[in-house]
């Protein structure tokens, strides 16, 4: 009877061992299977994050669906802070850490020979990151351009490549109706267009932030430079876009647009201003919020027109 019941409990216990070895196993396997592309690495990120050519969620939901293959240091952490990462991207690395365990180098040295003689051709996500490295690094908008295009003809669907195209030809190639083009087509994907702005934090301008403004289907979002100042609201909720010629002769480098809200009974307005000066910016803003809302098939009084 002792024997028999040592070798039940022995059973027991190696069953034990055996499923927790599978769970850790199966863990393991469905941490990377839910990844789609290559891992964000730490110095794209950054370079990502100083273009201010993508809002904080598009961000996010990068590291989402492909993880990054850097630990959260205090270090990194202050780095990615510095380069312009909002506590949302911050949280976004900590959840997906997508490394083995094991010691990391010998993973990556492990897998880099692995992959060595069988180079993976490059998905979109991966035109997307060359398309940044090619116009912010080595300061080459016709090479981003064509890696954009690339981009758009493996996923016509998809909006950040079309948000990119718009962002290089506008402040690369200083082609605004092709970059119209390009960003009408992004929010007709869901995705926005990318405006370099001015925040006006006093009223006259006299104070001000620099930042990038999103104009989308769901909403009008400003992100500043500095991580201090962060509008957004429904695209609902605006009534309209118009340019402030009251302003623009207090402050006449710069055509200042007004986004004005109304949320029931209330109303307010915040200020903006493009960061080239250039009026035909303004405009582009108007006309972008009218896309949008038709779009969502929102009343709008106002016309839209083609540049």
């Amino acid at each position: 009877m002792n024997g028999l019941s040592f070798t039940n409990k022995s059973l027991k216990g190696f069953i034990k061992i055996t499923l927790s070895c599978l769970l850790i196993l199966s863990s393991g396997i469905n941490l990377f299977a839910q990844y789609k592309g290559a891992p964000v690495k730490k110095d794209r990120l950054i370079k990502a994050l100083r273009s201010r050519q993508l809002q904080t969620r598009d961000i996010v939901a990068v590291i989402n669906s492909n993880g990054v293959d850097f630990r959260l240091t205090a270090e990194t952490r202050k780095s990615l802070i510095a380069a312009g990462a909002r506590p949302e991207v911050i949280k976004a690395i900590a959840d997906n850490l997508r490394i083995t365990p094991a010691d990391d180098s010998t993973f990556a040295k492990n897998n880099k020979s692995n992959n060595r003689n069988k180079p993976l051709p490059p998905n979109y996500e991966d035109l997307i990151d060359q398309a940044m490295l090619s116009y912010k690094d080595k300061k080459n908008p016709q090479s981003a351009v064509r890696i954009l295009e690339t981009a758009v003809k493996m996923n016509p669907k998809k909006p950040e490549a079309y948000q990119l195209l718009g962002f290089v030809n506008l402040y690369g190639l200083n082609n605004t109706s092709q970059a119209e083009k390009e960003m009408r087509e992004a929010i007709e994907n869901g995705g926005s267009a990318v405006l370099r702005v001015y925040h006006d934090d006093s009223g006259g301008f006299s104070s001000r932030c620099s930042g990038s403004l999103y104009i989308s289907p769901e909403s009008i979002r400003f992100e500043s430079d500095d991580n201090r100042h962060t509008f957004e609201t429904s695209i609902f909720n605006v009534d309209k876009v118009r340019l402030d010629t009251e302003t623009n002769r207090d402050w006449k480098k710069h055509s200042v647009f007004n986004v004005l809200l109304k949320i029931g009974k209330e109303k307010t307005k915040f200020r903006f201003a493009p960061i080239t000066g250039k009026e035909e910016e303004s405009k582009m803003a108007e006309r972008f919020v009218v896309i949008s809302k038709i779009s969502r098939n929102i009343p709008t009084t106002t016309a839209i027109y083609n540049p």
